[in-house]
């Protein structure tokens, strides 16, 4: 009796994930053109200038021009007038910066979180505020 009574409630339990998962929706294939304009899209990629830790923000406030930028591709921060002014380059993660670091793509850049400093001719007082608005956020 135990067993047929535990066959039921184990079925029904497994029913009942079953069901939960038929209201799941088929997702749009990556690069589907018009996507972010499409009904019942909700989704958008995190900027990583200006997203949780406003980078962007926290580099104004400190009192330096800045503008935002495309290096390669990636998005990026450039402090001051180029090519005195430091370089920012965001990666896709701390791993990626680490790389494009160690393998010598980017050997001039200091590595803080995803985010590739290149000092340029920045000062030690501008290159610290820098560092400052880069590293909030960061692990480690």
């Amino acid at each position: 009796m135990f067993r047929s009574s535990f066959t039921a409630v184990g079925a029904s339990a497994l029913a009942a994930v079953a069901l939960a998962a038929c209201g799941t929706t088929k997702k749009p294939l990556a690069g589907t053109p018009g996507i972010a304009h499409a009904a019942g899209f909700r989704g958008k990629v995190d900027d990583p200038r200006t997203s949780i830790n406003n980078h962007l923000a926290c580099i104004q406030q400190a009192g330096l021009p800045v503008g935002n930028v495309t290096i390669s591709g990636d998005p990026g921060l450039q402090i001051g007038a180029p090519p005195a002014g430091p370089t920012v380059q965001f990666l896709a993660t701390p791993g990626a910066a680490q790389y494009a670091q160690i393998s010598g793509s980017s050997e001039a850049a200091e590595v803080i979180g995803s985010a590739l400093l290149f000092p340029n001719g920045g000062s030690d007082a501008e290159l610290s505020k820098i560092e400052s608005c880069l590293a909030a956020g960061v692990s480690g």
